[in-house]
């Protein structure tokens, strides 16, 4: 009943303020860097860990980043083509493109070539998922104001929250706020709960992400897949070769 009332309002126009208010529909390429962080592209300053969280971060061995190593000798899910997961994917510098329709939006990511549903009909974030869980979680979002706000659950642990190895769990819940800062700008912020990797929630600074022109370079998608034939090979030709070399090092 919900869902039909939700369909009808917008069939007879009413509610579409807040659609044209908040219209995310475009391309968009983060702009906004994170060089200089010292634990997480996501955030300025050093994360409130539990001492279980600081071991599962110190754990992980990312190859870019301030703890950097030969991808060979660490153990980030990419090297073996797993799908980069739903917050790393954001936070990468490759476009992400928008679809807002009455019911949800749809965010269709180059890097891999994956996508992801913001449902906007009214439903609840579920208790329990039947499903899951999932590299790209279960997302439900709500406007407030021009702002869309959006929860995340059932995310699957085993990925990264960012390239250096920033954990999760299968319990994290995420909020994410995606708000147009100008006609060409789109901003988000996430804050991250989870009680068994963080002391207390804690939320990024600001990400902004550029939209495309329809014409220039970054203005369509892509095919950028991560296929497993691919990555063997790339592994015995660069990874494997790097670590053999009179200069490697962990």
């Amino acid at each position: 009943m919900k869902k039909f009332l939700l369909a009808s309002l917008f069939a007879l126009g009413l509610g579409s303020q807040a659609f044209a208010q908040g219209e995310l529909t475009g391309v968009y390429l983060r702009n906004s860097g994170s060089n200089d962080y010292p634990q997480s592209q996501w955030n300025p300053a050093e994360l409130p860990f539990t001492a279980a969280g600081k071991a599962v971060f110190d754990a992980n061995k990312p190859g870019k980043g301030p703890r950097q190593s030969m991808p060979a000798f660490g153990n980030d899910p990419l090297g073996q083509s797993n799908p980069p997961g739903l917050y790393r994917t954001l936070v990468y510098g490759r476009p992400i493109e928008m679809v807002q329709l009455p019911d949800r939006v749809i965010q269709l990511f180059e890097w891999g070539k994956h996508w992801r549903t913001i449902w906007t009909d009214g439903r609840e974030v579920p208790d329990a998922l039947v499903a899951g869980p999932f590299w790209y979680g279960y997302s439900v979002g709500a406007w407030e104001g021009d702002t869309l706000v959006v929860k995340t659950v059932g995310l699957d642990g085993r990925a990264w929250l960012d390239e250096w190895g920033t954990p999760y769990t299968d319990l994290t819940e995420i909020e994410e706020r995606w708000s147009r800062t100008d006609d060409k700008t789109v901003s988000l912020t996430i804050t991250v709960t989870d009680p068994e990797l963080y002391s207390q929630p804690w939320t990024s600074d600001v990400k902004t992400f550029a939209q495309q022109p329809t014409d220039s370079l970054n203005g369509e998608l892509m095919e950028q897949i991560f296929a497993p034939i691919d990555e063997v090979q790339f592994n015995l030709d660069i990874r494997d070769r790097a670590a053999s070399g009179p200069n490697a090092t962990e």
